[in-house]
């Protein structure tokens, strides 16, 4: 029961994280969106007084046209932007919360995910590079395959980076056959051969007492073998960074069990 209750609370962190995320993505286009139109209020207010009292001059009326123009392109531009935002957060948290099977496009879903990635980097010296084939088709969970990325991406976040070096993170894909090869790379300080090979262990963490709970490594592979129905290798050395290699079918099982990583 504690595991299980462990287990839900990463996911609800993990999805807590995305909720901050896109709340502070959406301040910018909403607070623009209220600042042209609160104008625009005061500029119809004048318009309308002018009109009133019959004090209008043709170089108002195209003012006031020319930025009402304006007032509507950039309302149009950031209200379209909010809206882009919340249509990626909401897959991400559907998905995110339950493991529903669907159909996708990997391509697709991997962008979704960095859009919810990307408020934490904005504010960091740290860059994300996608090199993700279009048209590769998946029928599988990419709820599970998101907590699995953002659970890499927290992981260099607060191991791989610890000193605030600028850090590169680098997702790329190909398909082969009936399968597709994901890896996940960043070039941090890396990992020694002792905590590598118990990095998927349960409860094992370098972070004890500072925000690691030994949880997320085991959960992604939990994730990748029992739902995905794939295969996770890990590769890693101190001062050349980490990569994890994952192998799944594009056409998830209907029950998988949970296997040892693949060498």
């Amino acid at each position: 029961m504690a595991m299980s209750q462990l287990v839900q609370a990463e996911k609800l962190a993990s999805l807590g994280t995305l909720v901050a995320g896109v709340a502070h993505e959406l301040n910018t286009p909403l607070g623009n969106v209220r600042t042209v139109a609160s104008t625009m209020q005061g500029r119809v207010a004048d318009f309308a007084r002018a009109v009133a009292e019959n004090s209008l001059r043709r170089s108002m009326l195209d003012d006031f046209l020319a930025s009402s123009l304006e007032a509507s392109e950039l309302i149009d531009r950031n209200a379209q932007r909010a809206s882009d935002l919340i249509a990626d957060f909401k897959q991400v948290a559907v998905d995110q919360t339950s493991t529903r099977r669907r159909q996708f496009d990997l391509s697709q879903v991997v962008h979704e995910i960095y859009a919810t990635m990307r408020p934490r980097l904005k504010h960091s010296p740290h860059r994300l590079l996608l090199d993700i084939p279009p048209d590769i088709g998946m029928d599988s969970f990419p709820g599970p395959l998101e907590q699995v990325l953002l659970n890499f991406f927290n992981n260099s976040l607060m191991h791989a980076f610890e000193d605030d070096h600028s850090g590169t993170i680098s997702i790329k894909a190909r398909q082969s056959g009936m399968r597709v090869d994901i890896e996940y790379a960043d070039n941090g300080c890396g990992m020694n051969a002792e905590t590598v090979a118990r990095a998927f262990d349960p409860f094992f963490t370098t972070r004890l007492g500072n925000g690691g709970s030994g949880l997320g490594l085991y959960i992604v592979f939990n994730l990748v073998t029992a739902v995905l129905g794939g295969e996770i290798r890990m590769e890693s050395e101190p001062g050349r960074g980490t990569t994890f290699h994952l192998r799944l079918p594009l056409v998830a099982p209907k029950q998988s069990i949970v296997q040892e990583p693949y060498r």
